[in-house]
Formats: structure tokens, sequence, C-alpha cells
């Protein structure tokens, strides 16, 4: 390596080590606040930060992803892990073997989706489902807060309706909100979104739980009543506690939707956060290293982790320039957790459950929101119909009922081809009325005409068809899915009008639904494709009745 190539590799190194130092001190209160959310210890939080994020940016390509701990796959992680709950709301050592069996199925399902090139999936799900979702699940992580919020005792809520009864039940029976508990949550709510406005490059969010956890060290003795991160689980010093995944097929059933959702909805993270500011990375690539990363992770005392949006955008801000900015990144949470436990364990929880709160409020997009309500009746719906299913529903079913409604509603589109019927006026083409009668008539298909949208077109055909005419010109220029059932329903449609006395011409035909009509020998006239919209259907219309066409079958084969 030459002395401009070693200056620049220096220079591009210096540039990696402070973006992932950036990431590192935002991401640390993301990172703790998002495990208990999952409803794990703390620690988790850092170690899953570590593993996944290592192995993510060890086998990924692009230079600007980071993996580890999410707030949307918090909640269904939260959701999955319910009946492994202890009386704390947290995961015990019990559950330790379901959580590794988790991560594990998440990581061999993403294996199994890059090898399957299901990343080709995604484009079949609506921005309003994702909006939806989003938005549904930042109000179900605000109002999961609110008992660490007001330094209440902790619920064990797993849902909305829960979490509300949960609230109410320990209200009536005494358990109010503590002062010191709701002057920090306001204190951290205000100061991040204050500093975020004045001061956006400064990690205001870990400013403010250092800041909450200086405090309650100093007031440790006066009896305020402040719940720390250790009164809810132990931190110690060193690695967290794992387990190896359980073999047990009845485990591995009962995750077998939760891990399709935390995969769906993972793998939409990391879309998202891979082709930030139009960047076109290799897709494939990045879910094979989102499913090593889970599968390390699984033997790792890890949960499942995704792509972070947050903390990706903030290493493409902070100009990294290849992967070794997302590995020190995720390298630097280790010394945190081996040497800094006794400090994770004086955060207060009302700090975590403020950086929850801010989380939760930007995730409610209401700019795009109201795009995508005004947009059309569809988008509108599916909007509506996923935020609601999200609040009541368990998560991995309201992902999926967004998406399934979503497929439904393109099926419905796509089987319903756009038809106009058009009159010849000279060298022109123009709208022909409804009833309006034709002696020559052009059908323009826009549109797909596979084998569901044949029906809809024939049935419009015969509804629409202009009183007396005797020539029918259908125009193909725009349509698309031409196959078998496309040439049989118009085959169909030529008897028809052979039986009223007219003829059938096509226009417009592409060259693969040429060589389908010829090696089916079909009758119908055609003229292919041109470049000039609508010159093959005046072409066809040029030609006299009954003239042998482009389709006339080939004769029998020399004997």
């Amino acid at each position: 390596m030459g002395t401009a190539g070693a200056s620049t590799w220096r220079a591009s190194l210096r540039v990696d080590l402070v973006a992932a130092l950036t990431v590192t001190l935002v991401g640390l209160p993301q990172c703790l606040a998002y495990a208990l959310m999952a409803g794990l210890p703390p620690a988790y939080g850092l170690s899953t930060a570590a593993v996944a994020g290592l192995v993510a940016a060890l086998v990924g390509k692009s230079p600007h992803v980071v993996t580890g701990p999410t707030n949307t796959t918090g909640l269904l992680i939260l959701a999955a892990m319910t009946p492994f709950l202890g009386p704390s709301g947290l995961v015990e050592a019990d559950g330790l073997a379901a959580l590794a069996t988790l991560t594990l199925m998440v990581g061999l399902v993403r294996l199994a989706l890059g090898l399957l090139g299901g990343d080709k999936l995604l484009r079949y799900l609506p921005e309003s489902v994702l909006a939806g979702f989003t938005a549904g699940a930042g109000v179900l992580i605000g109002v999961m807060q609110l008992d660490e919020a007001l330094g209440m005792t902790p619920f064990r809520g797993g849902g909305l309706w829960s979490q509300a009864t949960a609230f109410a039940t320990h209200f009536a029976a005494g358990d109010l909100p503590r002062l010191p508990a709701v002057a920090i949550t306001v204190a951290t709510v205000a100061s991040i979104a204050v500093g975020r406005r004045l001061a956006p490059r400064l990690p205001v969010a870990l400013l403010s739980v250092v800041a909450g956890a200086i405090f309650a060290r100093v007031v440790e003795g006066y009896g305020l009543g402040l719940l720390l991160v250790k009164d809810r689980a132990s931190v110690p010093s060193g690695w967290p506690p794992g387990a190896l995944p359980s073999l047990d097929p009845a485990l591995w059933a009962q995750f077998a939707l939760p891990s399709l959702a935390l995969v769906l909805l993972g793998t939409l993270e990391l879309t998202v956060s891979a082709r930030v500011e139009g960047a076109r990375p290799d897709m494939r690539r990045e879910i094979f290293a989102q499913g090593w990363a889970n599968v390390a992770g699984a033997f790792a005392s890890a949960f499942p982790a995704s792509a972070s949006l947050t903390r990706s955008v903030l290493l493409r801000l902070g100009g990294a320039r290849t992967r070794v900015a997302a590995a020190v990144s995720a390298v630097a949470a280790a010394p945190i957790l081996l040497f800094g436990a006794e400090a994770v364990g004086y955060i207060p929880q009302a700090s975590l459950a403020g950086v929850l709160l801010i989380t939760a409020a930007s995730m409610l997009n209401r700019g795009r929101m109201a795009r995508i309500w005004l947009a059309s009746r569809g988008s509108r719906g599916l909007l509506l119909v996923t935020f609601v299913a999200t609040l009541t529903l368990p998560l991995e079913a309201a992902i999926l009922v967004g998406c399934g409604l979503g497929l439904l509603i393109h099926l419905g589109v796509s089987a319903d081809p756009n038809l106009n019927w058009l009159r010849v006026e000279g060298d022109v083409l123009s709208p022909l009325g409804p009833g309006e009668p034709a002696e020559v008539a052009v059908l323009e298909v826009s549109g797909t005409l596979y084998y569901a949208a044949v029906p809809a077109f024939f049935e419009h055909l015969q509804q629409t068809l202009p009183p007396g005419v005797r020539r029918v010109v259908v125009d193909l220029s725009h349509a698309h899915e031409l196959r078998f059932s496309a040439l049989d329903g118009l085959e169909r449609t030529q008897k028809i009008l052979s039986a009223r006395g007219a003829t059938l011409g096509l226009a417009g035909v592409s060259e693969d639904f040429a060589a389908q009509l010829r090696r089916a020998r079909c009758t119908i006239p055609f003229e292919p494709a041109s470049r000039v919209p609508l010159a093959s259907a005046r072409a066809m219309l040029a030609r006299p009745t009954g003239a042998p066409g482009a389709s006339d079958p080939p004769g029998p084969p020399p004997g």
C-alpha cells in the first residue's frame, strides 16, 4: 500500500471510528430500554447489540446498517415470551431456553428467506400497512411504559386491554404515581425533545439517562421510593446468562407464527434502513447477514435482532465509509456490559420509560399517515384496519392481517382490467359512449389479463358490446400477463362475435403472445405491437375483412 493509500485508509478509519462512537453513545439507552420492553433484563440489550451487531457487520455488505434491538420487534418478542415472564414481568432463568429457541428460529427463517429470494415479497406490502402497524406499535409502547413512567409497581400486561386493566387494578389498590419518578420521566422527555431540536448531534438521550443514574445514586438513602433497574432485575457484571435452544417440537410450533412475524417486520426494517437516500444494497446478502446474526445470538444470550433505522441513519450521517463502523459500534457495547453493570443498575426505570415515550411519539408519523389517509379509499382502509388490529390482536396476527388484506386488495384490483371502447372517426380513435352504436369499434385493454382477470374481461365485453357492431379490434398494447387463459378467452369472444355476424381482430400483440398464438394455431388475425400508440389498431382496421393475418397458422409440414 502506497503513502497515498495508507493516508486514505487512515482517514477512512478515523471517520468510521467517530461514527461508531456516536452510534454507541446514542444506542446505549435504546438497547437497555428495548430489552426491558421485550420483557428481558437490560443487560440482554447490550449482548444482543454486541453479538448480532458484529456478526451482521461481518457478513453483510452495507456500511450503513446497524443491527441490534429495535422498538417494533421488541413488542413482538414480548408477546411471544409472555408465557415465560416471571413476577417481575421479565423472562427468568427457566425461560432462557425458550428465548434462545425463538432467536434461532428467527435466524433460520431469515436464512431460508434469503435462499428462496423472499426479499421480492416485500414489493407486495403496502406502505399503508407498515404505517398502520408502526403507529399502533407506537401507541402500545407508550401505554406499556405508564407503570415505569409513573413509578408504580411494574404491570404484566401484554397488550392494550391487559395493560389498561392492570393499571386500573393497581390504582384501585392504592398503588399511586410517585412524584420522583414522574419528575424524572418529564425531565427525560423534555431534555431529549429540546436537545434534538437545539443540539441534534449530542447524545442527549444518553446524557439524560446518565444524569438520572447520578441523581438516583446521590439520593439512594433518602427513601424517595425511586425504582431502579437493579430493583427489577439483577445486573451482574459480566455476560448475561443464557441457555441452549430447545428441541421441543411443541415449543417450535408455538413460536412458528411469532418467528414469521418477526422476520417479516425485521426484513422491512432492514429494507428501510439499507435503502435510505436511494441506496441500492445487495438485499439478499443483507438478509443472510441478519439470519446469521440471529443464529449466532441464539447461542450467546441475545434475543431476536434486526436493523435499527435510527442508529443506521446516525451511522450514515456520521459519514461511515466501511463496515468497520458498524462492527466497532457493536464491539463497543461489550466493555459496558462487562465492566459497567453497577452503573447500569442505578439507572431509574423512569429514565428508560422517558426514552421509550419519545420513541413511541416518533413512531406516530402524522404527516405520512395524513397523506396515506387522503390518497385513496383502499389505502385509508388498510391503514385503519392494520392500526386497529395492532391495538386489539396479538401483534403477529395484526401484521399478518394487514399483509393479507393488502394482498387481497392487490389481487382484486389486478383481476379487474381497465377496458375502454373507442370508435373510428377518420384517422382518429375517440371514446365510444355506453350504448352508442358503431359498426367498427376498438376495445382498449389496460392492465393484467391473467387467468383471474379473463372472466371480468369476457363479462364486460358481452355486456357493453356496441349495438350494430360488425368488426371489433381488441388493442392489447397495454395488456400484461397474457397466457393461455387470455388466448382461450379471446377465442370464446371470437365465437360469440361470429354468432352475431361480427369479426374479431387483435392489435398491439407482443412478440411473446404472438408466438403463443402461432403455436396454438389460433385463427384470430392480429397485428404486432408498434411503437406508435394505436398504430397497430389502425393497421388492423385498414385490413379488409377476412384478409390473411400474421396469425394464420402454418401449413402442414412437408411430407
